[in-house]
């Protein structure tokens, strides 16, 4: 039971973390939280399915769980979130209250990036999950309900965290939570892309230049401090990073940051603009 609760737990805040930002940050855009939640659905429901055929097919199994495909996912997912941060910050979407009224992009662009990340998040995490609990099921020492109980704590638990979160987020004021979204997704975009980065390195397709450019696991580990856990997810903590991944969360920071300073600095100079 302990075993089923601690993985879904640990997977699960992760994707309650990201959905609660996103549910939050996109509160205001008609039809995103239906494509979002959608997005969950497909996404457990993918992530189920791949790890059935992957019981009975070890090869399927090893090239998913390859760190190349975490890795391909964790960049698709990355991007994915760069660019709803950008359409979100760019004019076709304003964050006065008439942002309500707003209907969503042509080929509705942003609500498909919105399902994509949903699926990839769900998929990153949720098939290591599943492939955990259906091993537990075939294991004749474990009883099914053991695994239930626990996997359904561990739901409640992430549940709860990404409720919290949520309501938190709801309770700032709307003009304040417009600003605050695109700075943590920028950050959520970083971390995520140098969590690729180091399974890039591990298999030898990117130089990590310097393995380890400082340690803090002894003082501040995600693994068993929530805090720690928190700021993995929405800021990019890593504890043992390497250089090369010091190298793309700031690249990928000052990038957005940059595209942030550019638009503000557009709306500035528009002579149109309502004070």
């Amino acid at each position: 039971m302990f075993a089923s609760m601690a993985i879904v737990s640990r997977e699960g805040i992760d994707i309650a973390l990201i959905v609660a930002l996103l549910l939050a940050g996109t509160k205001a855009i008609n039809g995103a939280k239906k494509w979002l939640f959608l997005g969950c659905v497909i996404g457990i429901i993918s992530a189920i399915l791949f790890a059935t055929v992957a019981l009975s097919n070890i090869g399927f199994a090893a090239t998913f769980q390859s760190k190349l495909t975490q890795a391909f996912l964790l960049i698709l997912s990355s991007s994915l979130i760069a660019s709803t941060v950008i359409a979100i910050q760019s004019k076709s979407i304003t964050t006065d209250q008439k942002i309500k009224n707003t209907k969503p992009w042509k080929g509705y662009f942003l609500l498909v990036s919105l399902l994509l990340i949903a699926i990839c998040t769900i998929l990153c995490n949720g098939f290591g999950v599943a492939f955990f609990l259906l091993n537990l099921v075939h294991q004749s020492d474990i009883t099914h309900a053991s695994i239930i109980i626990g996997s359904l704590l561990g739901m409640v638990q992430s549940i709860v965290v990404g409720a919290v979160v949520y309501v938190s987020l709801l309770l700032i004021e709307a003009n304040i939570v417009a600003n605050i979204f695109p700075i943590l997704m920028s950050f959520l975009t970083a971390g995520i892309a140098a969590h690729a980065v180091a399974k890039l390195s591990s298999i030898g397709i990117l130089p990590s230049i310097i393995p380890q450019v400082w340690n803090t696991a002894p003082y501040f580990d995600h693994h068993s401090n929530w805090l720690a856990l928190i700021m993995h997810v929405i800021l990019g903590y890593i504890e043992k990073p390497s250089l090369m991944q010091l190298i793309v969360y700031i690249s990928t920071l000052l990038f957005l940051f940059s595209i942030r300073k550019v638009k503000f600095n557009t709306n500035d100079a528009d002579p149109n603009r309502s004070h």
